[in-house]
C-alpha cells in the first residue's frame, strides 16, 4: 500500500477547535493572527482546515497514481505524480498527438499512458535491374506488410521501436535482384516483415502480416514480367500505400511511403535503373 506522509491534524472528537460559525465571522480570516490576539482553538481550526486538505489530496495522488506521497521538501515530486493521478482518473482519453517513427529510436511513453494503439508498416523491397540488350525488363520489388494493435503499457518502460529501411534498387545496365525491406517491429509486441526484392525469377514476395488485435494486411507481391515486354514491373502495394511505376526513359519508380515495393527497371538499347523500396514506419496513439 502505498504512503501518505501529510496528516489531518486535529480531526479526533471533541478536539480544541473554533466552531465553524465562531471561525467563519473571524476577523484574523481577513488581517491574519496578531500577535497575542490567537487563541489555541483558533489556531487548531486553521491548521485543521489546512491539513485535511492537504491529507485528501495526497491521498488522492496516492491512491490514482499508485505512488507514494512524501514529506520530504520535493513539491515537482508532488506535483507529476498529481498529474499521473488525474491522467489515470480519465481511462481511454487519448494523451497527445500520434507519434511518427521514421527511424529506429526508443519510445518513453507519456505519463500516464496505459494503453497504446500502434501501426506499423514493414519496408518494401526493391525492384530488380536488368542489361540493356534484355528482351524482358526488371521484375518489381514486394511491400512491407502492416499491422495494428491495441497494446497495454507496464508504467515506466522504455519500448525499442525498429523502423525497416527500404530495399536497394537494380541499377542500370545491371542484372541485380533488388534488396529485400527490413522489418519493423514494436519492442517484442508486434513485429511486421518486409517485402522481399524483384529477381530474375520474378516479382517479390508480399510480406505476410502477423496476426493483431485490430488489423492485419499483407503486402502485395511485386509484378512479375513477360518475355519480350521491356516495361519493368509495378512494385506491390502497402496498406495505405502504392508501388512504384516504371518509365520509358527514366528509372523506375521507388516504392509509396511506407511499404511499397519498388519498381522494375526497363530493359532497351540502354536500361535503366530500377526502383528502391520504401521505408516502414511506426505510429503509436496513447492512451490513459
Amino acid at each position: 500500500m502505498s504512503t501518505n506522509n501529510f496528516k489531518p491534524f486535529a480531526i479526533g472528537g471533541g478536539a480544541n477547535v473554533t466552531a465553524q460559525s465562531d471561525y467563519e465571522a473571524l476577523a484574523a480570516l481577513t488581517s491574519g493572527f496578531s500577535s497575542g490576539k490567537a487563541s489555541s482553538a483558533q489556531i487548531n481550526k486553521a491548521i485543521r482546515q489546512a491539513t485535511v486538505m492537504a491529507y485528501v489530496l495526497a491521498q488522492y495522488i496516492s491512491d490514482s497514481a499508485l505512488v507514494d506521497v512524501l514529506d520530504n521538501g520535493n513539491p515537482a515530486q508532488i506535483l507529476s505524480n498529481l498529474k499521473v493521478g488525474l491522467l489515470s482518473s480519465s481511462p481511454g482519453r487519448l494523451l497527445s498527438a500520434p507519434k511518427s517513427f521514421l527511424s529506429s529510436a526508443l519510445y518513453t511513453p507519456t505519463p500516464g499512458t496505459t494503453k497504446v494503439r500502434v501501426k506499423v508498416w514493414g519496408a518494401g523491397g526493391g525492384g530488380a535491374g536488368v542489361l540493356g540488350s534484355s528482351a524482358t525488363g526488371g521484375a518489381a520489388g514486394g511491400a512491407g506488410a502492416y499491422a495494428e494493435s491495441w497494446i497495454s503499457i507496464p508504467a515506466g518502460t522504455t519500448i525499442p521501436v525498429t523502423v525497416g529501411s527500404g530495399g536497394t534498387a537494380g541499377g542500370a545496365n545491371s542484372s541485380t535482384a533488388g534488396g529485400s525491406g527490413g522489418a519493423s517491429s514494436f519492442g517484442t509486441y508486434l513485429t511486421c516483415p518486409g517485402g522481399i526484392g524483384g529477381a530474375p525469377s520474378g516479382g517479390g514476395a508480399g510480406a505476410t502480416a502477423p496476426s493483431s488485435t485490430i488489423l492485419s494486411s499483407n503486402g502485395q507481391s511485386g509484378q512479375g514480367v513477360y518475355s519480350g515486354v521491356l516495361f519493368g514491373g509495378t512494385g506491390g502495394a502497402a496498406f495505405s500505400s502504392y508501388g512504384g511505376l516504371s518509365h520509358s526513359s527514366s528509372s523506375g519508380d521507388a516504392g509509396g511511403f511506407p511499404g511499397g515495393g519498388g519498381a522494375g527497371s526497363t530493359a532497351g538499347q540502354s536500361s535503366y535503373g530500377a526502383g528502391k523500396g520504401a521505408n516502414g514506419c511506426i505510429i503509436i496513439e496513447e492512451y490513459a
